[in-house]
């Protein structure tokens, strides 16, 4: 039997240690996330939601309790193997889009091609591509300043895409656009989901967007509910 089980996390705590002061923000999460989902987190501010994120996104590991990412525990991987992990296997989207604003949004997509060794003019055309199935054709040369909301959403949605990923991870990527063009978002996620076998995992505090998800995940006070 095939195991499609793309991350698994075991009694995992997150503490932060502020010397007299140690802050519990996730308390023995046990989850798994298998190939294929769209798992939605969902939570309140402060309920730890995004550094749960952190962890199945392999930015950072638990204090303590275990972490297994296609079946490898993770504490025992190098950074370098991590970052080679984040670089071919994730790919992420930020509420603030994190776009560079002296690049073009074509230049923004192919950042991460950088660090895989891809030839410049095959990523360059691998861009082209994302950026007009996305709807921004004539949008190559303009800069972020130049984009709407929307717009450098969807610049970002390309770039997490460039590297073909198996997993897109985003972050409230709907937070920073009004409801029409959530909408629009929410759509590419399910399309990728749906017709392109992508892993989706989305942390979100909007309970509207519970339906989008094949996998609910309610935290709240660092404690998955």
């Amino acid at each position: 039997m095939i195991n499609n089980t793309l991350i698994r996390l075991e009694d995992a705590w997150k503490i932060y240690d502020f010397g007299k002061i140690k802050l519990e923000v996730l308390k023995a999460v046990n989850l798994e996330i298998k190939l294929g989902d769209f798992a939605v987190i969902l939570g309140p501010s402060g309920s730890g939601k995004s550094t749960l994120l952190n962890l199945v996104s392999c930015l950072d590991i638990p204090t303590s309790g275990k972490f297994f990412f296609e079946e490898r525990d993770i504490s025992l991987i190098s950074e370098d193997d991590l970052a080679q992990i984040r670089g071919k296997k994730i790919g992420f989207i930020f509420q603030r889009f994190n776009l560079l604003p002296h690049l073009t949004a074509l230049e923004n997509v192919t950042i991460p091609t950088i660090f895989q060794g891809i030839e410049n003019e095959k990523a360059l055309s691998h861009g082209r591509f994302l950026l007009s199935e996305l709807g921004l054709g004539e949008r190559f040369n303009h800069r972020p300043a130049e984009l709407s909301g929307g717009e450098s959403q969807r610049v970002a949605i390309a770039r997490s895409l460039i590297n073909n990923p198996e997993i897109i991870v985003a972050d409230e990527p709907t937070g920073n656009v009004d409801s029409k063009t959530g909408e629009k978002i929410m759509s590419i996620f399910k399309n990728l989901n749906k017709d392109e076998g992508k892993t989706l995992i989305m942390v979100t505090h909007d309970n509207d967007l519970i339906s989008y998800g094949n996998r609910i995940i309610k935290i709240k006070d660092g404690e998955i509910q």
